[in-house]
């Protein structure tokens, strides 16, 4: 039986399908960026994390002077 597990620890771990960047189609467009920013603010406070506050309260602030431009 130890014989065969080697056998079976390999042959788990094989890709039938191959995906390919054509298959995610991102559109930026469609991303609500103040949503992602305010989610990543709620992460960082939750981590006590001041660094990725800051950074994510800029971007937060940019994307909304840009919309509202």
């Amino acid at each position: 039986m130890l014989r065969f597990l080697p056998l079976l620890l390999l042959s788990g771990c094989i890709i039938k399908y191959s995906p390919k960047p054509s298959d995610t189609n991102f559109d930026s467009d469609k991303r609500d960026w103040v949503k992602v920013y305010e989610q990543e603010i709620r992460i960082a406070i939750e981590n006590d994390d001041r660094e990725g506050w800051y950074f994510f309260w800029q971007e937060y602030l940019l994307e909304k002077a840009r919309i509202n431009q």
